[in-house]
């Protein structure tokens, strides 16, 4: 047995991917296994395979797949909240019939980004999102903040647990809501307002919980402790909420302790910010140094730059560390493993269902995550960082397997194989749309999030940690 303590400092280097992401794709038992039917949602594609976009011209290229992509948001969304079901399948059709509130939250991003592109126009925007916002202010709640999951049948959690990280991803997504459409600025205040992130937050720690169980009444014994994490998003609007302070960025870890088992011994020395002491530490991929994320997986690294331009705002740190990130997902699947596509992230597997995909060598859970399928999402969250590779891999896929259908990229691929996994899923499927909003608007994401009162704590913040 550990003691409280130990727990704690064990916890620390759990990542979201493992007891957050599995949830999202139905691993919980307690999450319902029935199925919608097409009658539930406002659409459900007709046919398995769909003419791939073919375009010499990059941008074209990239808008008509981003058109694609959006008839997943216009169609699989349950008729009776306006809320997106967290995935489909097809070849067998299956429904789910739940979502998470981070897919509410990209939900609203996805339509937002449609807007952008000229899809729909702002009115049609503005009213997709109302609906789905006078949903969720519908749904029940625990100290003012949302449960993970809802069965959409019966509007209610489908388990009574808060998740740190899909709390940060929806009320960060609400704050650009609240940018974008004034109207609806009322309600967005009033839903963050009533959660404050800081009952989150462990201080004795400096890691945010990884949750609260309401029906135990206690919060989990582990934490968020990875600064290379997709939770890394609870960091951002923490300390945009001054839930947190700012200099507690410093207390993220690069690595995980030397002491414990890793899948390599991390390089680096102790170094001093604003007072904190930490070890700034890293991996070595042939002579690449990265800091390395739990499995590897490409989300892991990425996902956070949705909403902030950590390209362009950390050019020396997080944002250095992401391209090398992308560097080393193509060197690996193209040259080490001899695939033809690159790109890893957990997404489902044709065989076996949905798992955790990445670089073995970057992640630092022992063994790290499988590096065996390949998800379009991954390649596309890449874009800022390596335009080119990303188009080029996106042609080879569509050369190569039966990948396309009505609503875009299917989720994987098994280069093995050659078999797709046909499966849409809301959060991959948001993942591409707002990625592709970013890369070809200029930013128009990002740019919405810096528009937020007290943004320049994270741009000084992200200026200040040079990672190497």
């Amino acid at each position: 047995m550990l003691n409280h303590q130990q727990k704690a400092t064990v916890g620390i280097y759990i990542s979201g991917t493992i007891l957050v992401l599995i949830g999202m794709v139905n691993c919980n038992p307690n999450i319902s296994q029935s199925k919608f039917s097409k009658h539930d949602l406002k659409g459900f594609p007709q046919q398995i395979q769909k003419k791939a976009p073919d375009s010499s011209d990059p941008k074209e290229f990239l808008l008509t797949i981003a058109e694609d992509t959006w008839e997943y948001f216009r169609n699989a969304i349950d008729c009776r909240t306006g809320l997106v079901v967290d995935k489909i399948w097809l070849s067998p059709d299956e429904i789910a019939d739940y979502t998470s509130i981070t897919n509410i939250g990209l939900q609203m991003l996805a339509t937002i980004s449609a807007m952008d592109f000229g899809f729909i126009d702002s009115s049609e925007a503005e009213c997709r999102v109302k609906v789905v916002l006078q949903t969720l202010n519908k749904l029940p709640r625990y100290n003012g903040f949302f449960y993970n999951w809802y069965n959409l049948r019966t509007k209610k959690a489908s388990r009574r647990y808060i998740s740190s990280v899909d709390a940060g991803w929806l009320y960060s997504s609400l704050a650009i809501v609240m940018t974008t459409f004034p109207n609806l600025a009322e309600i967005c205040a009033s839903l963050i307002n009533q959660a404050d992130f800081g009952w989150l937050y462990d201080n004795s720690l400096h890691h945010f919980y990884l949750g609260f169980d309401t029906e135990q009444e206690c919060y989990t014994p582990y934490h968020y402790g990875l600064l290379c994490s997709e939770s890394r998003i609870c960091l951002y609007w923490g300390i945009l909420q001054g839930a947190i302070p700012p200099e507690d960025w410093f207390y993220q870890e690069r690595t995980i302790n030397q002491d414990f088992k890793q899948a390599q011994i991390p390089q680096g020395a102790y170094t001093e910010k604003f007072g904190i002491s930490y070890f700034k530490g890293y991996y070595t991929y042939d002579d690449i140094s990265i800091v390395p994320s739990w499995g590897g997986a490409m989300f892991e690294f990425l996902m956070p730059g949705l909403l902030i331009n950590e390209r362009k705002l950390a050019p020396q740190g997080i944002g250095e560390n992401n391209r090398r990130a992308v560097q080393i997902h193509i060197d690996y699947a193209l040259n080490k493993l001899g695939y033809l596509i690159w790109g890893m992230s957990p997404s489902t597997n044709p065989a076996r269902g949905y798992a955790e995909y990445g670089v073995p060598l970057i992640g630092s859970k022992v063994d790290g995550y499988s590096p065996t399928i390949i998800s379009p999402h991954a390649s596309i969250l890449a874009l800022p960082y390596a335009p080119q590779a990303v188009i080029e891999n996106l042609k080879m896929m569509l050369s190569k397997y039966p990948v396309y259908g009505e609503y875009g990229f299917y989720d994987s691929i098994d280069p093995h194989t050659g078999e797709v996994g046909r499966a849409y899923l809301a959060l991959d499927q948001s993942m591409v749309l707002i990625s592709l909003n970013n890369y070809l608007n200029d930013n128009a994401i990002t740019d919405r999030f810096e528009q937020l009162v007290s943004f320049a704590k994270i741009s000084e913040l992200l200026t200040e940690d040079d990672l190497f």
